[in-house]
């Protein structure tokens, strides 16, 4: 029976003596994985024939943050023990979007965020409701993407929150807190979103804002509010938007955290 990938995360953490941020570089070194920087179809490929492993990444991957995850992902890929192909290629969509329809995709993206973003260290920064100044600070501190760390804090959170990734004036995906009860509208924005602003004028307003909730949120009621922070992403024209319910808001749980 294979064992959930965020068990392999701690697993390698424990076996290595990792404790903080760490370098994916050195580990691939210390796991005697040779990584290079090459011209790719994709954004990373791990090869494994005989005793000989390396990981590929693309050289068009100018975000640091963004190449610390391909590389964590790649070692998903050799660590999980049902992982056993020996060419993984993996494409810009199967890293960024965070689920894809590939399982073995998913669980070294969930390795890689554990890797790189242990829960048990989030843990010790929730202290009060998510902001973007925390979100910020943890990325910096754990050389993670704004959306990793945003994910990983909802994920973590009690609070009734969600964090949406916007692009093109429509919401490419969502992850919400366990807590948190509505569903987020799929399609394109709604107009009295503070995200939609970014679409339309190519600029945000300063943040955080409250408006309806029934802007986001469906089965929201109509008299609810909500309050929306943002950053965009200006080299992938995206915004990143965070919600939070104020704590008297509606306990019904609609159910899953993610679609």
């Amino acid at each position: 029976m294979s064992l959930p990938p965020f068990h392999y995360a701690r697993e390698l953490r424990f076996q290595l003596k990792l404790s903080g941020p760490v370098n994916p570089w050195e580990v691939a070194d210390r796991l005697q994985i040779k990584v290079s920087e090459e011209p790719l179809d994709a954004d990373g490929y791990l090869l494994q024939q005989n005793n000989n492993t390396r990981i590929l990444i693309s050289k068009k991957i100018d975000y640091k943050p963004r190449k610390r995850f391909t590389i964590a992902h790649e070692i998903g890929h050799f660590y999980i023990s049902h992982h056993q192909a020996g060419i993984f290629r993996c494409l810009p969509k199967d890293l960024q979007s965070f689920r894809t329809n590939k399982k073995v995709e998913n669980e070294a993206n969930e390795f890689a965020a554990e890797f790189l973003l242990p829960a048990v260290e989030v843990e010790k920064y929730l202290k009060h409701p998510p902001d973007f100044d925390l979100i910020k600070e943890i990325s910096e501190v754990y050389g993670t993407s704004l959306a990793a760390t945003a994910i990983k804090i909802i994920e973590l959170t009690s609070e009734k929150a969600a964090v949406i990734l916007s692009e093109a004036g429509e919401v490419k995906w969502f992850v919400k807190s366990k807590s948190f009860p509505y569903w987020i509208k799929k399609g394109r924005l709604h107009e009295w979103t503070y995200a939609y602003e970014y679409f339309v004028q190519g600029a945000l307003s300063s943040g955080p804002q409250q408006l309806p909730a029934v802007a986001w949120c469906q089965g929201a009621p109509q008299d609810a509010a909500i309050m929306e922070d943002y950053v965009a992403v200006d080299r992938l024209g995206m915004v990143l938007s965070l919600l939070l319910l104020p704590f008297n808001e509606t306990e019904d749980d609609l159910g899953d955290d993610f679609i």
